[in-house]
């Protein structure tokens, strides 16, 4: 039986560096994560047996190309390997599962959706992945130092985060998409921490676009700026939706390609079985969101279930498309809503609600 962590609030110490921050975060979940990198080593292998040969020396792969991109956050990942007694391998399949060569697993959903009003800026996302990562998930305080500040990060046990928010009012969110061009690069949990640390949409769009990525993925990065999408892949990347500083109206992604040219190297065999049914329902809703609460209720929106923006659909091992979790943030007053779990359907659901104090997060 699996370990119900029951969605961790975990804060790391301030003036700590990120290999102690890791380690404490190891230790301190060393059941869990041996647990959560057994399950997905499993995933992995029933999706391409082959790999199991080669599965050390393309994750060390993967690790040196991202020590080399941000080598604090390597560390950090060092950190949680030690404490939990794992090795590295074992940490970058946990955190990266879905992005080695050849591998492709459409359980990995999520939809991404930014909205402006005249009054508000707002911008979040669904987690959608194997039911299995549900007891898993966990939430991050990470300190502010010199080179960020105060951050909030979405993420599972021993992973180095899913999406974030900062006290700068940036957000970052990602979601899968299936393309034929992947090749061994950077962890990507690893990127999206490194995307945080940025100052604004210009910064946060340099670091996605000239990162040595695996696979493919759309990426959201908002702030009072704005947003876009970037469906960023090994070989081609393409901003498929943006809007400006005082525009009116919603951008949102699910699951399959949108980009004219990235559409030519998708993967269509793989893509996930709900991701047009969730882009349909998010094309008819979220015109009708005016605030914070409004954006959370449309990502709990349980129209057309089980194919639902929060999704309970599960097809068989290798097709499941369900929501672990999320998270909801206003980017002009600070205030930001994680949670895990469906709050319709679990008994357990959890979430945290946060505002700016200053200049770190506050938990209301």
């Amino acid at each position: 039986m699996s370990t119900n962590c029951m969605f961790p609030y975990i804060v790391y110490q301030q003036g700590k560096s990120n290999k102690e921050w890791g380690l404490s975060h190891g230790e301190e979940f060393r059941k869990a994560i041996a647990e959560l990198t057994e399950i997905r080593r499993h995933l992995m292998l029933a999706k391409n047996p082959r790999l199991e040969k080669r599965l050390d020396e393309l994750a060390m792969e993967q690790f040196n190309l991202s020590k080399k991109f941000a080598p604090h956050l390597a560390d950090e990942l060092e950190g949680i390997a030690k404490g939990a007694g794992l090795t590295i391998p074992d940490l970058v399949v946990l955190n990266n599962y879905t992005d080695f060569r050849d591998i492709i697993l459409p359980e990995e959903g999520c939809s991404t959706v930014h909205i402006q009003t005249p009054e508000e800026v707002l911008a979040g996302q669904t987690w959608d992945m194997h039911r299995s990562a549900k007891n898993y998930m966990c939430l991050i305080h990470v300190p502010a130092n010199d080179n960020h500040t105060s951050q909030l990060v979405l993420s599972l046990v021993g992973c180095l985060g899913l999406m974030g928010v900062s006290t700068d009012n940036t957000l970052i969110g990602v979601n899968n998409i299936n393309t034929t061009n992947a090749k061994t690069g950077l962890i990507w949990p690893l990127l999206v921490r490194k995307t945080l640390e940025q100052k604004n949409l210009m910064t946060m769009r340099s670091t996605l676009l000239n990162a040595p990525v695996t696979s493919g993925h759309n990426y959201i990065i908002a702030s009072p700026e704005g947003g876009e999408h970037l469906e960023i892949t090994p070989t081609i990347a393409e901003k498929v939706s943006a809007l400006q500083q005082g525009q009116v109206g919603s951008i949102f992604h699910t699951n399959h390609c949108v980009g004219d040219e990235i559409k030519k190297i998708e993967d269509t065999t793989s893509m996930s079985s709900t991701t047009h049914n969730r882009w349909a329902l998010l094309s008819k809703k979220t015109y009708k969101v005016q605030d914070l609460e409004d954006f959370k209720n449309l990502l709990t929106d349980h129209d057309e279930f089980p194919k639902s923006i929060c999704s309970h659909f599960e097809n068989g091992a290798q097709d499941p498309s369900f929501t672990c979790g999320g998270g909801v943030s206003d980017l002009k007053r600070g205030h930001h809503i994680f949670w895990r779990g469906c709050p319709a359907h679990d008994e357990d659901y959890r979430e945290f609600e946060f505002l700016i104090d200053g200049h770190d997060f506050k938990k209301v």
